[in-house]
């Protein structure tokens, strides 16, 4: 397959596999040739496909996981007040779900929750999130998925007399943990042995849990119940699931949403989610029930996600996850509105830093606004941030493209930003209104200076090439085995050669056509349409679709040449 740039502006490489190594899996495994090529391409074997409790690591081998436990016993036998307060993403909830548990099974203490207001502390361990746990006679602040880089919060707590546990994943290499923390949970610090850097915080926290937890006659149940939590939030966190660990924490939390029973809230959550109990996959996981979790913190109050999820009563939690289902819905509008607005503003010619910026009034919601800028990276292949002006201060989510860190993109411009912070794919941040245009400027200059446009040229890994009439039920199977996938173990990625045949639109957004008797799927490709005059080869991803007792192969397309 040649290494030339797609009709979507992207680099298309094969991956390398063995020939007499593929041969060898097919025997062995009995999969289909084409299945064995992508399991040797991605260098797996048996022993990948047996996740298991095995997987599972030691928690004390974690740095401060010691000094955390302790800290939490003395808390349980003095009877203090402790105050969970984690992020609002689906990461966070699933974290404070899991601790407040398994703290409730200790019991002794007193137990509460803040799960900070998006639109009024934004991302973090608040002043406000710390002043209103002093006043509430807090002695114990335990955080998960933040606080790793709050140090002048953790510092205010502790001069207010609160001891803080900090539970994170979120450090940048090079940076140091609180100081003024009783104890930092967080694999990716310097000094940690834990050999698991890739722990989501809902992973942390369940390494956490499983330390309290250790003595306890009922733990094993009580921890099979806790890795559905951690499978939702490791999955809907896009963290490596190439780790055995992490395989692990989502293979077994899928057996068990796929066993039941479940208690009411989450039942209900499962219902309204579509989730069918028997054939829950890591991306049910992350289409349909992380979406509606998230839902809650985009849109209104993700302390609605902890309440449901430990709802017991069934009609309550129905009308609970009614309430999520339909802030999803109204996510979704808000999403499709902006993305087609963002993309009428993007300049021409494209620059190598996409801002695009407008008010809330024009539909730029802050709740939406990391979602659209994925959205639109996809289309451009640029690193997006997409900014919400409110007055004299914007709020911006950045998505950005393999080779541009994000947040070491907004460290080049800090003294720009009142904050930010993130990852290397996403990133948030606030700034002056007045300085967007400033801004925009710098971040096309930090591209230039580390790789130009050769930075922008986005790859994307294939494992296989076939033709139509390969693409069977038999190898959609087995592809399964590679479950659960997500970042770092994605689906299989095709192409297929042919043709496109019987072009027709869908619902105006959507294409589908056929690769000799392959049916052929292109969603929101309606406007790119032409594309496919002239194309020999299309890259995607082979499934089943399921309609009316029938399950015929599909294909889902996400790019073509």
């Amino acid at each position: 397959m040649e290494a030339r740039e797609s009709r979507g502006g992207r680099r298309w490489i094969l991956r390398e596999a063995d020939p007499a190594r593929v041969a060898a899996l097919a025997s062995r495994l009995g999969v289909h040739p084409a299945a064995a090529r992508v399991f040797a391409a991605r260098g797996v074997d048996e022993a990948f496909f047996r996740a298991g409790p095995g997987d599972l690591l030691d928690p004390n081998q974690i740095l401060g996981l010691d000094r955390a436990v302790a800290r939490l016993e003395q808390a349980r036998t003095r009877g203090e007040s402790i105050r969970l307060v984690t992020d609002y993403d689906v990461d966070g909830t699933t974290s404070c779900l899991i601790l407040h548990a398994a703290l409730d099974r200790l019991g002794g203490a007193r137990i509460s929750y803040h799960i900070p207001d998006r639109f009024k502390e934004g991302y973090g361990l608040s002043r406000l999130a710390v002043e209103r746990a002093a006043a509430d006679g807090v002695q114990l602040l335990v955080t998960a998925d933040i606080g790793v880089r709050d140090h002048a919060s953790v510092s205010l707590a502790k001069s207010l007399g609160l001891d803080v546990i900090v539970c994170d994943h979120h450090l940048p290499a090079g940076e140091s943990v609180p100081m003024d923390a009783v104890a930092v949970i967080c694999p990716p610090q310097p000094g940690c042995p834990y050999p698991n850097k890739a722990l989501a915080a809902c992973g942390v926290s369940f390494k956490l849990a499983t330390a309290l937890l250790a003595n306890d006659p009922r733990r094993d149940e009580l921890l099979d119940s806790m890795l559905k939590l951690a499978a939702i939030g490791t999955v809907a966190d896009v963290v490596d699931l190439a780790t055995p660990e992490n395989r692990a924490i989502v293979t077994l939390g899928l057996r068990a949403l796929n066993r039941g029973p479940h208690g009411a809230g989450l039942a209900a959550l499962l219902s309204v989610s579509g989730a069918v109990v028997g054939e829950i996959t890591a991306e049910t996981l992350g289409w349909r029930i992380g979406p509606r979790i998230n839902a809650a913190g985009r849109i209104d109050d993700a302390g609605a996600v902890v309440r449901l999820l430990r709802e017991r009563e069934p009609a309550a939690a129905l009308s609970q996850a009614a309430r999520l289902d339909e802030l999803n819905r109204e996510r979704q509008d808000l999403q499709e509105r902006l993305v087609d607005l963002v993309l009428t503003r993007v300049p021409e010619p494209l620059p190598a830093f996409v801002v695009v910026s407008g008010t809330e009034e024009e539909g730029f919601h802050k709740g939406v606004v990391g979602i659209v800028a994925a959205k639109v990276r996809e289309r451009v292949n640029r690193p997006v941030a997409v900014v919400s002006v409110m007055g004299e201060t914007a709020t911006g989510s950045v998505r950005s493209v393999p080779h541009v860190h994000a947040t070491r993109a907004l460290d080049s411009v800090a003294a720009m930003l009142h904050r930010h912070g993130g990852h290397a794919a996403a990133a948030g941040f606030t700034v002056s209104t007045s300085r967007l245009e400033e801004l925009t400027t710098a971040l096309c200059h930090f591209v230039a200076a580390h790789g130009g446009d050769d930075a922008l040229i986005a790859e994307e890994w294939v494992d296989a090439v076939v033709n139509p009439d390969e693409v069977d039920a038999r190898l959609i199977h087995d592809l399964v085995r590679l479950e659960p996938t997500g970042k770092g173990n994605e689906s299989a990625r095709l192409v297929v050669r042919g043709t496109p045949t019987e072009v027709a639109t869908m619902k105006d957004r959507h294409v589908r056509f056929r690769l000799g008797r392959l049916r052929c799927v292109w969603w929101n490709g309606a406007d790119r349409i032409d594309w496919l005059q002239g194309a020999t080869e299309v890259l995607g991803k082979a499934s089943l679709n399921v309609y009316n007792g029938r399950a015929d192969p599909q294909f889902i397309v996400d790019d073509l040449r």
